[in-house]
């Protein structure tokens, strides 16, 4: 049988002895954590994401298993579960293979970035904006309003994209030392400090690289 990968968001309190429950939890459902990424902190709670792998014939089933015994665990709740590749590399690794894929590329280094940052986030679009001529540079996706995408951009580019008011489905970077934007857009999954962090500090490699 094949073996089959998925993340689990999870919501669950910041204290000792609880991420430890949640793994045998998975356990007991005959799933084996692979990876774990913190993805935020704050008010005594902790937002992760478990990478975890199970042998089955019915994903769906086994899926839902896991689902069934997270329930179990006291102040834990489950905000996602999605498939992914069962080869697919930890986000850390990830992030060094955009950087050294755009240092490499040439000429088309910003679409390799935009393709590789699409991969990173799971996002449904990313896109590059030059502020200064307020157009859209290059997008891997379809952006659904390319006028409202710039104009939002021009106006809020003085803002941290994780300020207060922003929205929690996209995150933005931008190229520091240029007037380049690097943006993205994920529906039903809100980008959170670890993620936005990541771009942030991509969106700095790649400004010194250019500039």
């Amino acid at each position: 049988m094949d073996a089959v990968s998925f993340v689990v968001r999870l919501w669950l309190p910041d204290r000792p002895g609880t991420l430890g429950r949640v793994a045998a939890a998975i356990g007991r459902a005959g799933g084996d954590v692979i990876g774990i990424e913190i993805l935020e902190r704050g008010a005594g709670m902790a937002i992760d994401e478990l990478t975890v792998q199970v042998d089955g014939e019915d994903p769906v089933v086994a899926v839902d298993s896991v689902v069934a015994e997270l329930a179990t665990v006291d102040g834990v709740a489950v905000e996602d579960v999605h498939r992914v590749e069962t080869d697919r590399p930890e986000p850390g690794v990830l992030a060094l293979d955009i950087v050294s894929g755009f240092v490499t590329a040439g000429s088309q280094r910003i679409e390799v970035l935009c393709r590789g940052l699409r991969h990173l986030l799971e996002a449904d679009w990313v896109a590059v904006v030059d502020t200064e001529r307020a157009d859209l540079q290059v997008a891997d996706g379809r952006v659904p309003d390319p006028a409202w995408l710039v104009a939002f951009l021009v106006g809020t580019n003085h803002l941290p994209s994780a300020a207060d008011h922003t929205p929690s489905d996209v995150v933005w970077a931008p190229f520091v030392g240029t007037s380049f934007i690097v943006a993205a857009e994920r529906s039903g999954r809100a980008f959170r400090a670890r993620e936005r962090q990541q771009v942030e500090r991509i969106g700095r490699i790649v400004g010194a690289v250019l500039d």
